[in-house]
C-alpha cells in the first residue's frame, strides 16, 4: 500500500509548483498539480475592519456613565478563500478604567470570499464610570491564523452626573379666558426641563387629582416623554374639570413625575382657585424654579419679565399709580374683527402694577389697575389720582400706565386714548390726552411719570382700530405743563407692536426689563436712552417694521428730568 502525504508551503505567491511524494520505495517522483487543483489550493481568505464608528445615546461622542453605546464595525474578507469561524475579540489595553461593560468575544462564524458582515460591539457605561480615556483594542481572528490588522479605538468617558427633571414652568386658563367654574373645562399647560448636569432616560409624566370629584378631559393623563437632554423641555397640556360636588376652594393638580434611576425628579402640585380670573394664554400662575445650573436658562410659559420681580422694601406713601391695559374691544363693540385687539395689553397692565408695587415702592391701596376699562372708569380714576395728589401737595408722585388703543382726532389731530367701549369712528366720549396731561399737572405733583404704550396714528398691535382708515394721520404734540415726563412707544405714524415670544408690547418689555435689571434705581436719562435703543434695533429686527419711542417733558423740567430716579423721590 502507497502512502502518499502532500506537504503544502503556502509563501503567499501567486503560483507554486511542488512537492515529493514519500513512499516505502526509495524513488523520488513529481506531483504536477492540475489547474483547478492549483486554483483551490490558492484561494486565500484576507480579513480587513473596515466603516469603524462609535454610538452613543446622547450623540456626543463620549461614554457616558449610565449610557449605552457600540461600536459598529464593518468585517470585510477581500481574498479568494473562505475564512473560517471567524470572531471578534474585544479589550482594554488600558484596565484601570473602572466601570465599562463591554462584549469581549462576539461569534461571526464563516466569511466567504469578497463579502462582508456588520458586527456591533455593545459597550455600557455603569453609574461608577471613572473619567478618562478608553483604548479598546479590537481583534478580528480567524480559526487557522489568517487574522485581520487589529484596530485600536480611544473614547473618552465621563462619570456619572445626575439629572434633575422639573416643572419649570406652569399655566392655568380656559379655553375661552374668563373665571375657572365647577363643571367647565380647564386648561394646565405646563413645561417639562432637565435642569441637571446629565441625561434624563425614560421621563414620564403623570398628571393626578389628591381631591375627589375632579376628572381628565383629555385623551390621557399620562405622557411618555422619553429621553431629556440637559436643559431639554418638553411641553405638555392637560384638559380637567371639577364637578359641582367639588367643596373646596382650590383644585390641587399633582404633576408626578419619573425617570429610569427614580431619583432626579421632582414632583410638583399645581393650586388652581375656583372663580379666579384667567386670559387664555397670559396669567401666568406657578413661575419657574430659579434654582437651575448657572448655564441652563430655564423654560418658561412666560416672559422673562413676569417672574423674580425685585423687590424694594421701601415704600413711598404719596406715590399713586394708575395702570390700565384695553385688550378686548371686540366684546363692547360688535361689528369689529378680533384682530382690533390689543394682544397682551391686560399682561403689559398686570406686570407693570406688580413692578409699581414691589419695586417703585407704591403702597398696594395707592396702585388701581382697569383691565378692558371703559370711558368711565378712566375718568373716574384719573379724577381720583388727581384728588389724591393734591391733598398731598409736592411730595406727591403720579405714575400712570397705559396700554391699548390710542387714536388722533382727523381733523384737529389732537392724540385721544381708546376705552373699550369707544368706537374709533366717534371720539366724543374717548379720553383727551391733552385733558390727562393738565389734570395731573394742576394735581400740583412734585413728580409725573406717564408711559404710554400705545401709538395715535390710527395703527395697532395687530391692526387699526380702524380698519377701514387707508392713511394713517401724524399726531399733534400736545404742550405739557407742570412737572411732567411722558414716555411713549412710537413717533408719528409709527405703530406701537408686540414682542410675541415675550407676550407683551415691545416697549412694556424693554421697560420692564430695564426696571427688573436695575431693580429700578435708574435715572429717567438713562432708561430713556436703552428703550430708545433696544426698541428701535429689536423692531425692526423682530416685526420688520420701525418703532422709535420718544420722550415728552414740561418747561418747568427740561433741565433736571434726566437725573430724576425711578424708586428715589
Amino acid at each position: 500500500m502507497k502512502t502518499r502525504i502532500f506537504i503544502l508551503i503556502l509563501l503567499f505567491v501567486s503560483t507554486v509548483s511542488y512537492g515529493q511524494v514519500i513512499s516505502g520505495k526509495s524513488e523520488k517522483k513529481k506531483i504536477i498539480f492540475t489547474k483547478s487543483e492549483r486554483s483551490y489550493v490558492t484561494q486565500l481568505p484576507d480579513l480587513i475592519i473596515t466603516g469603524e464608528k462609535f454610538i452613543d445615546e446622547n450623540e456626543n461622542n463620549f461614554i457616558d456613565a449610565n449610557e449605552s453605546c457600540e461600536i459598529n464595525l464593518m468585517i470585510e474578507n477581500i481574498g479568494e478563500g473562505l475564512a473560517e469561524n471567524v470572531k471578534v475579540r474585544v479589550s482594554l489595553k488600558n484596565v484601570e478604567i473602572g466601570g465599562l461593560d463591554y462584549q469581549k468575544l462576539i461569534t461571526v462564524g464563516d466569511l466567504q470570499g469578497n463579502s462582508s458582515k456588520i458586527v456591533s460591539i455593545p459597550i455600557k457605561g455603569n453609574i461608577n464610570l471613572a473619567e478618562g480615556l478608553a483604548e479598546f483594542m479590537i481583534e478580528v481572528l480567524e480559526e487557522r491564523g489568517f487574522d485581520a490588522f487589529p484596530l485600536e479605538i480611544k473614547i473618552e468617558t465621563r462619570e456619572f452626573a445626575n439629572a434633575k427633571v422639573i416643572v419649570a414652568d406652569a399655566v392655568f386658563s380656559t379655553e375661552d379666558g374668563g373665571l375657572i367654574k365647577l363643571n367647565y373645562p380647564i386648561v394646565l399647560k405646563v413645561i417639562i426641563q432637565n435642569i441637571g448636569e446629565g441625561d434624563a432616560k425614560d421621563v414620564i409624566t403623570e398628571f393626578k387629582f389628591p381631591n375627589p370629584n375632579c376628572f381628565c378631559l383629555g385623551e390621557k393623563s399620562r405622557f411618555v416623554i422619553g429621553n431629556l437632554g440637559r436643559g431639554e423641555t418638553r411641553e405638555l397640556e392637560f384638559l380637567f374639570t371639577a364637578t359641582r360636588r367639588y367643596t373646596l376652594n382650590e383644585i390641587p393638580v399633582l404633576v408626578d413625575l419619573f425617570e429610569s434611576l427614580n431619583e432626579y425628579a421632582r414632583d410638583t402640585t399645581l393650586y388652581v382657585s375656583l372663580e379666579q380670573r384667567l386670559t387664555a394664554r397670559n396669567e401666568v400662575v406657578i413661575s419657574g424654579i430659579v434654582t437651575e445650573s448657572p448655564d441652563i436658562k430655564l423654560a418658561s410659559l412666560s416672559s422673562e419679565v413676569d417672574k423674580n420681580i425685585p423687590v424694594n422694601r421701601t415704600k413711598h406713601p404719596y406715590r399713586y399709580a394708575l395702570i390700565i391695559g384695553n385688550e378686548d374691544y371686540t366684546r363692547y363693540q360688535r361689528g369689529l374683527n378680533t384682530e382690533t385687539n390689543v394682544e397682551f395689553a391686560r399682561n403689559d397692565a398686570s406686570i407693570f402694577r406688580d413692578y409699581a408695587v414691589k419695586t417703585l415702592g407704591v403702597n398696594e391701596m395707592n396702585a388701581h389697575l382697569l383691565k378692558d376699562a371703559t370711558s368711565g372708569e378712566i375718568c373716574q380714576k384719573i379724577d381720583l389720582i388727581s384728588k389724591l395728589a393734591s391733598k398731598s401737595g409736592e411730595q406727591a408722585e403720579i405714575i400712570f400706565y397705559y396700554a391699548g388703543h390710542g387714536l388722533p382726532d382727523e381733523q384737529t389731530r389732537a392724540p385721544y386714548l381708546i376705552p373699550v367701549d369707544v368706537s374709533g369712528t366717534n371720539l366724543d366720549a374717548a379720553v383727551k390726552l391733552e385733558d390727562i396731561y393738565k389734570k395731573f399737572a394742576e394735581s400740583g405733583a412734585g413728580k409725573v411719570t406717564i408711559f404710554l404704550d400705545a401709538c395715535f396714528s390710527g395703527g395697532g398691535r395687530d391692526a387699526g382700530l380702524l380698519a377701514a382708515r387707508s392713511v394713517k394721520v401724524k399726531p399733534k404734540d400736545n404742550l405739557i405743563q407742570g412737572n411732567l415726563v411722558v414716555f411713549t412707544a412710537s413717533s408719528g405714524e409709527q405703530s406701537a407692536l408686540p414682542i410675541e415670544g415675550e407676550q407683551h408690547g415691545m416697549f412694556t418689555f424693554y421697560l420692564l426689563k430695564k426696571i427688573k435689571d436695575t431693580q429700578g434705581d435708574i435715572t429717567y436719562g438713562e432708561l430713556s436712552d436703552y428703550i430708545t435703543k433696544n426698541v428701535s434695533l429689536e423692531s425692526l429686527r423682530i416685526n420688520q417694521k420701525e418703532q422709535d419711542p420718544t420722550v415728552s417733558v414740561s418747561p418747568s423740567v427740561e433741565g433736571s428730568w434726566q437725573s430724576w430716579n425711578l424708586v428715589k423721590y
